[in-house]
Protein backbone atom coordinates (compact mmCIF):
# COMPACT_ATOMS: atom_id res chain seq x y z
CA UNK A 1 0.00 0.00 0.00
CA UNK A 2 1.44 3.35 -1.05
CA UNK A 3 0.50 6.16 1.29
CA UNK A 4 3.50 8.46 1.07
CA UNK A 5 5.47 7.09 -1.84
CA UNK A 6 8.39 6.29 0.45
CA UNK A 7 8.67 2.64 1.41
CA UNK A 8 10.27 3.38 4.79
CA UNK A 9 7.32 5.56 5.81
CA UNK A 10 4.63 3.36 4.28
CA UNK A 11 5.94 0.24 6.01
CA UNK A 12 6.14 2.09 9.33
CA UNK A 13 2.56 3.29 8.96
CA UNK A 14 1.42 -0.26 8.22
CA UNK A 15 3.39 -1.70 11.14
CA UNK A 16 2.13 0.99 13.52
CA UNK A 17 -1.46 0.36 12.44
CA UNK A 18 -0.96 -3.35 13.03
CA UNK A 19 0.43 -2.72 16.52
CA UNK A 20 -2.46 -0.40 17.41
CA UNK A 21 -5.00 -2.90 16.10
CA UNK A 22 -3.42 -5.66 18.22
CA UNK A 23 -3.34 -3.45 21.31
CA UNK A 24 -6.97 -2.42 20.76
CA UNK A 25 -7.88 -6.10 20.86
CA UNK A 26 -5.79 -6.62 24.01
CA UNK A 27 -7.55 -3.72 25.72
CA UNK A 28 -10.93 -4.71 24.26
CA UNK A 29 -11.32 -1.14 22.98
CA UNK A 30 -12.67 0.14 19.68
CA UNK A 31 -11.26 3.66 19.84
CA UNK A 32 -7.98 3.82 17.92
CA UNK A 33 -7.10 7.33 19.18
CA UNK A 34 -7.68 6.35 22.81
CA UNK A 35 -5.54 3.24 22.29
CA UNK A 36 -2.72 5.27 20.79
CA UNK A 37 -2.80 7.81 23.62
CA UNK A 38 -2.87 5.12 26.32
CA UNK A 39 0.03 3.28 24.66
CA UNK A 40 2.05 6.47 24.32
CA UNK A 41 1.42 7.39 27.97
CA UNK A 42 2.39 3.90 29.14
CA UNK A 43 5.57 4.02 27.08
CA UNK A 44 6.42 7.48 28.43
CA UNK A 45 5.92 6.30 32.01
CA UNK A 46 8.19 3.31 31.36
CA UNK A 47 10.78 5.42 29.58
CA UNK A 48 10.96 7.97 32.38
CA UNK A 49 11.61 5.28 35.00
CA UNK A 50 14.36 3.47 33.10
CA UNK A 51 18.07 4.23 32.85
CA UNK A 52 18.73 6.27 29.71
CA UNK A 53 20.58 3.50 27.79
CA UNK A 54 17.81 1.01 28.49
CA UNK A 55 15.10 3.52 27.58
CA UNK A 56 16.87 4.11 24.27
CA UNK A 57 17.09 0.34 23.69
CA UNK A 58 13.33 -0.02 24.24
CA UNK A 59 12.63 2.87 21.86
CA UNK A 60 14.75 1.28 19.17
CA UNK A 61 12.47 -1.77 19.19
CA UNK A 62 9.35 0.22 18.28
CA UNK A 63 8.03 0.92 14.79
CA UNK A 64 9.42 4.22 13.52
CA UNK A 65 6.20 6.21 14.05
CA UNK A 66 5.75 4.90 17.58
CA UNK A 67 9.44 5.50 18.25
CA UNK A 68 8.90 9.16 17.42
CA UNK A 69 5.97 9.33 19.85
CA UNK A 70 8.02 7.49 22.46
CA UNK A 71 10.87 10.00 22.32
CA UNK A 72 8.57 13.03 21.95
CA UNK A 73 9.35 15.72 24.54
CA UNK A 74 11.86 13.46 26.30
CA UNK A 75 14.53 15.07 28.39
CA UNK A 76 16.89 12.32 29.58
CA UNK A 77 18.42 14.62 32.19
CA UNK A 78 17.68 13.30 35.69
CA UNK A 79 16.51 9.91 34.46
CA UNK A 80 15.53 7.47 35.66
CA UNK A 81 12.99 9.08 37.91
CA UNK A 82 12.86 7.51 41.35
CA UNK A 83 10.38 4.66 41.58
CA UNK A 84 9.61 3.17 44.99
CA UNK A 85 6.48 1.19 44.22
CA UNK A 86 3.96 0.21 41.62
CA UNK A 87 1.64 2.83 43.09
CA UNK A 88 4.21 5.51 42.23
CA UNK A 89 4.34 4.18 38.69
CA UNK A 90 0.55 4.10 38.30
CA UNK A 91 0.40 7.66 39.68
CA UNK A 92 2.84 8.77 36.97
CA UNK A 93 0.86 6.95 34.30
CA UNK A 94 -2.36 8.53 35.60
CA UNK A 95 -0.78 11.99 35.34
CA UNK A 96 0.24 11.30 31.74
CA UNK A 97 -3.23 9.98 30.88
CA UNK A 98 -4.89 13.03 32.45
CA UNK A 99 -2.51 15.31 30.51
CA UNK A 100 -3.94 13.80 27.33
CA UNK A 101 -7.53 14.05 28.55
CA UNK A 102 -7.92 10.33 29.14
CA UNK A 103 -9.50 8.63 32.18
CA UNK A 104 -6.98 7.78 34.86
CA UNK A 105 -8.90 5.13 36.76
CA UNK A 106 -7.68 2.33 34.51
CA UNK A 107 -3.94 2.99 34.70
CA UNK A 108 -3.10 -0.43 36.11
CA UNK A 109 -5.26 -2.32 33.60
CA UNK A 110 -3.75 -0.28 30.74
CA UNK A 111 -0.22 -1.11 31.88
CA UNK A 112 -0.96 -4.79 32.33
CA UNK A 113 -2.48 -4.87 28.82
CA UNK A 114 0.59 -3.11 27.40
CA UNK A 115 2.86 -5.68 29.07
CA UNK A 116 0.76 -8.56 27.67
CA UNK A 117 0.94 -6.90 24.27
CA UNK A 118 4.71 -6.47 24.52
CA UNK A 119 5.02 -10.10 25.58
CA UNK A 120 3.42 -11.12 22.30
CA UNK A 121 5.72 -8.80 20.39
CA UNK A 122 8.69 -10.31 22.24
CA UNK A 123 7.53 -13.73 21.07
CA UNK A 124 7.51 -12.34 17.53
CA UNK A 125 11.07 -11.14 18.00
CA UNK A 126 10.08 -7.48 17.64
CA UNK A 127 10.89 -6.48 21.19
CA UNK A 128 13.64 -8.38 22.93
CA UNK A 129 14.79 -8.20 26.52
CA UNK A 130 11.90 -5.95 27.57
CA UNK A 131 11.45 -7.83 30.82
CA UNK A 132 15.14 -7.55 31.60
CA UNK A 133 15.12 -3.77 31.36
CA UNK A 134 12.01 -3.19 33.46
CA UNK A 135 12.41 -1.40 36.78
CA UNK A 136 12.40 -4.08 39.52
CA UNK A 137 9.17 -2.87 41.15
CA UNK A 138 7.33 -3.48 37.88
CA UNK A 139 8.53 -7.03 37.25
CA UNK A 140 5.46 -8.75 38.66
CA UNK A 141 3.23 -6.77 36.27
CA UNK A 142 4.86 -8.62 33.39
CA UNK A 143 2.85 -11.70 32.38
CA UNK A 144 3.86 -14.75 34.39
CA UNK A 145 4.67 -16.89 31.36
CA UNK A 146 7.84 -14.83 30.81
CA UNK A 147 8.59 -14.13 34.45
CA UNK A 148 9.29 -17.82 34.93
CA UNK A 149 11.78 -17.86 32.06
Amino acid sequence: MKLTGLEVFDSSIQRTNSWLKDLMQELNWTDRRKTYLAFRCALHALRDHMPVNEAVFLGEQLPMLLRGAYFEHWNPEGKPEKLNSQTDFFDTLSIYLARDGEPTSGAESVMRAVFRFLERKAADGEIENVRRILPRVLEDLWPSSLRAA
